[in-house]
């Protein structure tokens, strides 16, 4: 009886063992139990307010989330009057926080789950080490977006109406359309002249005209640039008339 009682002592205690492992994992995997009790330290972040973060909530750096959030209370700094919201951030070791850094409440989506952003600034400022502040920005309320969204559509009903009563007056739809009208005529006109130009300096480059056979005459040229050279040489010329010739007058 004794071997029997001593393996079914042993069975048991393997079940419980292995109830308590499961149970462990369990915790670990759901509870998230591994990121308090790796090595880390702990960040204080200060806000104004710090609607729907609460204990637990992910903490993300440069977007990868490394840490939780592990308490959230008010205090009131320096014994002022005025009371913050502060986070107790548990970050890993490697993850280094200097007080130029930004910290801000952000969403997963519109109205997804709250968390703390971390973004690295210039990287100037000194590093922050275990349970020293960072102040964080002033969050921006999923009601503040709300009520600016119905604002600018308030403000987009009321440039619609403003258009129809516009369109609607008949004075108003005459005058627009005598506007397309001429909008229409002036788009033609310049249409046409553009077709006169292209057709012009068509004739230019085959030499037709004034202008053409200044530009592609090569006799022409020659003569411009001999009389050219000439006013250079016997600048005078330009000074003397030439003598006027008499005509004979018949009897």
């Amino acid at each position: 009886m004794a071997p029997r009682r001593v393996s079914l002592e042993m069975k048991v205690g393997a079940f419980i063992v292995t109830g308590v492992a499961l149970l462990v994992f369990f915790l670990f995997a759901i509870g998230d139990l591994a990121t308090y009790l790796q090595p880390g330290y702990s960040l204080r972040v200060l806000f104004d307010s710090a609607n729907g973060i609460g204990e637990g909530s992910p903490v993300q750096y440069a977007g990868v989330e490394v840490g939780k959030v592990a308490v959230v209370r008010i205090v009131y700094p320096d014994n002022g009057p005025v009371p913050k919201v502060e986070l107790l951030a548990r970050l890993p070791r490697h993850v280094k926080i200097r007080s130029d850094d930004e910290a801000s409440i952000s969403t997963f989506g519109l109205l997804g789950e709250k968390y703390l952003a971390l973004m690295p600034g210039p990287g100037a400022g000194a590093l922050l080490q275990s349970g020293e502040v960072l102040v964080g920005k002033p969050p921006v309320s999923t009601e503040q977006v709300i009520e600016r969204s119905n604002e600018v559509l308030s403000e987009l009903k009321r440039t619609l109406e403003g258009l129809n009563n516009i369109v609607g007056d008949p004075e108003t739809r005459t005058n627009l359309k005598e506007t397309l009208n001429e909008a229409r005529d002036a788009t033609r006109n310049w249409k046409i002249l553009g077709q006169r130009l292209n057709l012009a300096m068509s004739h230019v480059e085959d030499g037709q005209g004034s202008v053409g056979k200044l530009l592609y005459d090569e006799e022409l040229y020659q003569r411009i640039v001999l009389f050219v050279d000439d006013l250079r040489s016997h600048p005078w010329k330009l000074l003397i008339r030439p003598p006027k010739t008499q005509q004979k007058s018949t009897r």
